[in-house]
């Protein structure tokens, strides 16, 4: 029985693992079609939960900031729901001049 130390990826582990089956795509160097559409749709799922994420941080610091702090940077308390939406951007924009 032959024991398989991981070391990280060595190619001499992946040489050997690979040509045991020599029918396999992988051992030609190709990557299957399906594996690139997986990685797409987690890549995509795992930045919009990091922009999920970042999104309550920002929202929960400038729930800790007073009426007054928030006034300081045009803002009202009823406002911090509301700051990612197209909508309030816009009517900022508006109100900016921008």
């Amino acid at each position: 029985m032959t024991a398989f130390y991981l070391r990280g990826a060595s190619p001499t582990f992946e040489g050997d693992l690979f040509s045991r089956f020599p029918g396999n795509r992988l051992s030609r160097g190709e990557v299957p079609a399906r594996a690139g559409v997986l990685h797409r749709i987690v890549g995509a799922g795992a930045m919009r939960l990091r922009e999920h994420f970042r999104r309550r941080r920002v929202m929960a610091e400038l729930s800790r900031l007073s009426d007054r702090e928030l006034a300081d940077i045009g803002l009202s308390r009823s406002e911090i729901g509301l700051i990612y939406s197209p909508e309030f951007a816009a009517r900022r924009h508006a109100e900016r001049g921008d």
